[in-house]
């Protein structure tokens, strides 16, 4: 990891911190992999509390205002930093960054075990109903 990632890495869990409605955030994709280039982007999932905005529009948005922000306060060009929801995100996608097994930040660690249990049994699931 070079000297510029882990100053983001510190940088997003401070900005994680600083924002009340972000419970859990994960990294994922290359930079989790070790194997980001100085042109890899910067792959963020975050469990948002509450888990619904107060409507399905601030819902679905909350996740890309919330990497635009980011990206901004990192001088990320954009486009080099995505956010998506947990919640909202497919189950083989939450699965695989749950597996990538890079937290970086939990205000809530019963919220983080909650929400990779579900995910899991989720994948479960979706397997053994595909198998039959």
């Amino acid at each position: 990891m070079t000297i510029e990632q882990s100053q983001h890495l510190h940088q997003l869990k401070a900005l994680a911190a600083s924002h009340p409605e972000v419970a859990v955030l994960w990294l994922y994709g290359s930079q989790a992999k070790g194997n980001a280039s100085e042109h890899s982007d910067w792959d963020l999932a975050v469990a948002f509390d509450p888990v619904k905005a107060e409507s399905v529009l601030d819902t679905r948005i909350r996740a890309e205002l919330l990497a635009m922000d980011w990206q901004r306060a990192l001088g990320l060009p954009e486009g080099k930093l995505s956010v998506v929801d947990i919640n909202l995100a497919p189950i083989p996608l939450a699965f695989g960054i749950i597996n990538a097994n890079k937290l970086i930040f939990s205000r809530d660690e019963g919220r983080r075990m909650q929400e990779e249990s579900r995910i899991m049994s989720q994948m479960e699931l979706d397997y053994f109903a595909q198998s039959l």
